[in-house]
């Protein structure tokens, strides 16, 4: 059996792009992934160890990007915000594409860590939305391919429900009281992009643990208050 390419880690950006999110959010979303795209171009070896994928939700979810090595990318998709915010649309897309996804890698001769989902989320999930089930499915122990999922809220994001989101209690965020909308997309841009800095560099010095940055002006979820 021959040799392993090398170890990569599959990381998806997971994007409300629902009505709420038009105007102003959505443009810092893509003003944000161009800066992202311009930072792994000059970190070469992180992103050489990272595939980046960009999925879009509303009332569906949208493949943007397909797990790219974003060496060979010279530009991000321009994502667009309408609609409505079917959570259940967005983890059912996970479900469906992870194990393709994994497949694929492995296929091409890589060791694949387990995927890292950054989902980002500016509101509530469509009421009877039915996400609940959906996301059981995609963090059983029993879904081979089941990721990481960071959860980050901003806006009018429902904080129990982001931390329902995350697949462990320090992986959830929200922005704190009074930060607005645009800015707090901005800081969160800056911490994923140091957070897949940081993994790529932690992978090609042969460590294999996931690296998270918490975006300023955000607040963990890990430990409940009263």
């Amino acid at each position: 059996m021959s040799e392993p390419e090398g170890k990569l880690l599959p990381i998806y950006f997971v994007a409300d792009c629902s009505g709420s999110m038009a105007g102003e959010p959505i443009a810092q979303v893509n003003k944000g992934l161009t800066s992202l795209l311009d930072a792994l171009h000059s970190e070469s070896m992180a992103a050489a160890k990272v595939r980046f994928c960009i999925i879009g939700f509303n009332g569906q979810a949208r493949c943007h990007l397909e797990p790219e090595d974003i060496r060979n990318l010279e530009s991000m998709p321009t994502l667009s915000a309408d609609g409505s915010t079917s959570y259940a649309a967005a983890f059912g897309e996970l479900q469906r594409r992870l194990p393709t996804d994994v497949n694929h890698l492995k296929g091409a001769g890589y060791s694949v860590n387990r995927p890292a989902v950054f989902f980002l989320s500016d509101g509530a999930p469509n009421p009877a939305d039915g996400w609940e089930s959906v996301h059981a499915t995609l963090t059983s122990p029993e879904f081979k391919q089941r990721p990481n999922i960071l959860s980050f809220g901003i806006g009018q994001a429902d904080t129990d429900t982001i931390r329902r989101v995350a697949s462990k209690p320090e992986y959830a965020f929200v922005a704190a009281q009074g930060v607005d909308t645009g800015h707090a997309i901005i800081e969160f841009i800056k911490a994923l992009t140091k957070s897949v800095i940081m993994s790529g560099n932690a992978l090609a010095s042969g460590q294999g643990t996931l690296q998270i940055e918490k975006p300023e002006d955000f607040i963990s979820l890990e430990v409940e208050t009263i």
